[in-house]
C-alpha cells in the first residue's frame, strides 16, 4: 500500500473510532437520563413543577 493510501486508511479508521465513541457516549447519556427520570423523587418533583406551571 502506498503512503498516501495508508494515510487515507488510517484517517478512515480514526473517523470510525470517533463515530463509535460519539454513538456510545450518546447511548450512555440516554441510559443515565432514563435512570434519573425514573427515580420516584424526580418524578414527584417534576409533577410539582408541572402542576405549578398549570
Amino acid at each position: 500500500m502506498s503512503a498516501s493510501g495508508q494515510e487515507a486508511a488510517e484517517q478512515r479508521v480514526q473517523e470510525v473510532v470517533r463515530r463509535h465513541g460519539r454513538t456510545r457516549a450518546f447511548a450512555e447519556a440516554e441510559d443515565v437520563i432514563s435512570f434519573v427520570l425514573s427515580d420516584p423523587g424526580v418524578q414527584q418533583a417534576r409533577a410539582r413543577v408541572e402542576a405549578a406551571e398549570a
